[in-house]
């Protein structure tokens, strides 16, 4: 199959560690089937490196990238792109688009309809933030009846997405990311350790929406009859903030902060802890819960956001509620009291729920979702031809 793809969520490359790449891995799966894919990354002014001085590239026999910037309304949040410029880039002709870019679906539809091809939508965070206010949800309907498929990117956004476009329900399907097939199927049920002390552990931008500041507090009050030491991998702005709360009392000499790693040596790190703990709020998905359960971690995540409905509350994980500090410390006392059948069960069942979501299943499914739009598309084209 030959694949349009247009998106801003592509990194420049393979092991940036400031930006995810699970749409990358996608594509990259997908080329690995021998499928042909074309991306279109569009790139802003804003963004942490500038435009590339070479915007196109190929990454081995099945993938061509180009970088193009678009005109912006910043006030509308509205972008406009030169069609004509596209196609240009364009070296085979495609059997369909997929297009995960909120803003951007009006003019690549006109695009797919010009190229008369099916689109499907990438159905993100932002697409359901900005969906519940009244002005975009009228704007997002006039475009969702022209789109072929939703790609929603998580249980919770799928749920909410549906909610708030219940016409569109048929059209959905879920497009989650998987995780490093090589990560899974390891032994990594942690032995009895000889110490007391429980390592909790985070992995995530120094961002305030990741709430990094809310796990410290609920560590300084833990009882004392709880030992433990806490390590943060990531860099971000809150970053110094973060290190100067660490000099409070219950929390001076325990917390430890690594910076950015290589994703292999992060689940070195996950491997060798207890507890991973990140009650973030407008979390897409989130690979990094997936990769803590598959090293063995009891894994916390937030309530109704994009791992709820993947971590199920007491059976394979724990959710808190990210806006309430109560909520979080009691989640971890929780998780740092369960005795060892119990912690084994969660454990046990995490690691059955994360040996499904694998990238190449993960993407697998993505691609077969696609086929069967394609294969839809073609004979209502030819029904109405």
């Amino acid at each position: 199959m030959k694949i349009l793809f247009i998106s801003q969520l592509f990194p420049y490359k393979k092991d940036e560690l400031h930006t995810t790449g699970a749409l990358r891995e996608f594509i990259e799966e997908w080329a690995g089937l021998g499928n042909m894919v074309k991306v279109i990354r569009i790139h802003y002014g804003h963004e942490k490196e500038k435009f590339p001085q070479v915007p196109s590239f190929s990454i081995g026999e099945n993938i061509s990238v180009d970088f193009i910037q678009p005109i912006r309304i910043p006030v509308l949040k509205l972008s406009f792109y030169s069609l004509k410029k596209i196609i240009k880039t364009l070296d085979f002709k495609p059997d369909v688009m997929v297009c995960h870019h909120y803003n951007a679906y009006f003019t690549f539809y006109k695009l797919a309809k010009k190229l008369n091809i099916p689109l499907v939508a990438g159905i993100h965070m932002s697409d359901v933030r900005l969906a519940q206010k009244q002005i975009y949800h009228w704007y997002f309907k006039k475009i969702y009846h022209r789109v072929s498929g939703f790609a929603c990117r998580s249980q919770s956004y799928q749920k909410q997405f549906v909610k708030l476009f219940p016409e569109q329900s048929s059209k959905t399907f879920l497009a989650m990311s998987g995780i490093p097939d090589k990560y899974l199927n390891q032994n990594t049920l942690k032995p009895e350790s000889d110490t007391s002390v429980l390592h909790f552990i985070t992995v995530s931008s120094l961002i305030a929406r990741k709430q990094i500041d809310k796990i410290l507090q609920a560590l300084s009050e833990l009882p004392q009859n709880i030992t433990w030491q806490f390590s943060i991998i990531g860099e971000g702005a809150e970053k110094s903030k973060l290190q100067q709360l660490t000099e409070r009392p219950g929390l001076r000499g325990k917390v430890v902060f690594l910076g950015n790693l290589h994703r292999d040596e992060v689940f070195g790190h996950l491997k060798k802890a207890d507890i991973f703990v990140l009650p973030s709020y407008d979390e897409t998905f989130g690979l990094v819960y997936l990769e803590a359960m598959a090293a063995g971690c009891l894994t916390i995540g937030s309530i109704n956001e994009g791992i709820d409905g993947t971590i199920v509350n007491n059976q394979n994980g724990f959710l808190c509620d990210p806006f309430n500090e109560q909520s979080i410390k009691e989640t971890l006392i929780n998780a740092a009291r369960l005795d060892i059948k119990e912690k084994e069960r969660i454990i046990n069942n995490a690691l059955n729920t994360v040996s499904n979501y694998s990238n190449s299943k993960m993407a697998e499914y993505y691609l077969n979702q696609l086929k069967q739009i394609v294969n839809d598309y073609n004979k209502t084209e030819k029904r109405l031809g």
